[in-house]
This record gives C-alpha cells, structure tokens and sequence, in this order.
C-alpha cells in the first residue's frame, strides 16, 4: 500500500470512530488513484479520499445529487450521500449493486472540462473500445443526464459505470 492510501486508510479509521461505524474488515471495495473504499457493518461504504481537491470535488457532486434526490439514472444506481467529513476527507454513502455508476472524484460541476477536439476524440475512441459500441451508447446517454443537472463526468470506465451481468 502506497503511503498516501495509508494516510487515507488512517482517515477512515477516524472517521469511522467519529460517527460509530465499524469498518468491515471483508469489505474493501477498491484502492485506487482517487482514494479506497472501505465497507462499514452498518451496510455503507466510507470513501477516503488521498488529495483534497479530489475530495471537494467528489463530496460536490454528491450534494448535486442529493438536491435532485438522485439515486437511479437510466436503471444504474446512484449511491446515496449518507456523511462526509470535510478534517478527514471522507465520504459515506450507500453500498449498490450492478447496474451502478460511481466515483465522482474525477467530474467537473456547473463547466464542462475544455480539453482540445483531438484529445475527445482519442478519448472517445478509447471508451468505445472498454465498452463496446453497445454498452457506449448507454454510457453517453447516463453522461448525457448528469450533464442535465450541470455534473460533467470524466473518469467514466468499467468499474465506476458497471452494468448488470449477462444472464
């Protein structure tokens, strides 16, 4: 584990004293660039985030999502904001199921991102390979209904917009 995810397991630990939840030691549900996320007993997940402006803005879109009362888009789910705690940057929500969309950390409110047509398009293309023309199609129609409540995701790829196994 990288000194920072240290740093962000310690906040959770911290936080999760603060409000009386008990992290679940068989819940880890990712490490990542952002931050980790770790489950509590209580049946939500406390995200510690590794760097402030990622924490702000991820606790932002959250707000956003809570005026609209925002908890399913296009039959993916939307963890809900439960706490956050702006000492130790973390953020406690709803545990969901696939279909879902998570992780904000990565979106932009009120202005999309200005980056020049040839780095859309690279990245783009790079999304429609990860989720094939199909499931990219879905993908652009779910960013398509954030961006009606001005929440411009970024950071879209399998694992923060995950559908529904194949049955």
């Amino acid at each position: 584990m990288l000194e920072w995810q240290q740093e962000a397991a310690r906040r959770a630990a911290a936080y999760a004293e603060r409000y009386n939840r008990v992290l679940n030691p068989d819940q880890r549900f990712g490490w990542g660039y952002d931050g980790i996320v770790l489950g509590t007993t209580a049946g939500s997940a406390i995200k510690a985030l590794g760097f402030e402006r990622l924490y702000c803005r991820e606790r932002d879109v959250y707000q956003r999502l809570s005026q609209f009362d925002v908890d399913l888009i296009l039959d993916f789910a939307v963890p809900r904001l439960l706490s956050f705690d702006d000492e130790f940057w973390c953020i406690e929500m709803e545990i969901v199921s696939p279909p879902f969309v998570l992780d904000f950390a990565g979106a932009y409110l009120d202005k999309r991102p200005d980056y020049p047509d040839d780095v859309m398009e690279e990245w783009q293309a790079e999304k429609l390979e990860q989720f094939g023309e199909e499931r990219w199609k879905i993908v652009q129609n779910i960013m398509a209904h954030f961006a009606r409540m001005r929440i411009y995701l970024a950071d879209v790829k399998p694992g923060n917009i995950t559908f529904a196994e194949e049955k």
